[in-house]
């Protein structure tokens, strides 16, 4: 058994709480739906994480202390992820926005280019638009106003 299995290393540690804003912007509407479960086991997966590991993160409601990636790319996919989340179901609800919001602000974007960085993703996703095909879109936006 590796080391690295008996304790949270920083990248499976920063990958817990980005899976745990998951888990919240799953429940923010007070149910998960199969498809957001689904959702949240295939992203869970994708970050390593055991059966077991993902049922217990989807069951924990603990505070956690997000710290976003460094890389632009990164912190784009994660909100990327989430807005799939909450346009999992087939509608966006307020409470799903805030949360969508606040997980953006958290991850370092401004506040000038939130609401179009989540109104492009929501569009995007719902139009079946690809992660690369967003961020190309998001970074020309992104020079448009100086960032």
């Amino acid at each position: 058994m590796s080391i690295l299995n008996t304790f949270d290393h920083p990248g499976k540690k920063q990958n817990k709480e980005y899976f745990i804003q998951l888990v919240r912007s799953a429940k923010s509407d007070d149910i998960i739906h199969n498809s957001e479960l689904d959702l949240l086991h295939r992203i869970g997966s994708k970050l390593g994480f055991t059966e077991p590991e993902i049922t217990n993160l989807i069951a924990e409601t603990d505070k956690s202390d997000y710290i976003p990636p460094y890389e632009l790319a990164k912190r784009f996919e994660q909100v990327f992820e989430i807005v799939g989340m909450i346009v999992a179901d087939g509608k966006v609800e307020d409470n799903e926005m805030r949360l969508v919001t606040g997980f953006a602000v958290k991850s370092g974007f401004s506040d000038e280019e939130i609401p179009g960085l989540i109104s492009l993703l929501i569009k995007g996703k719902r139009e079946g638009m690809d992660e690369e095909e967003l961020f190309e879109e998001y970074k020309k936006v992104r020079r448009s106003i100086g960032k």
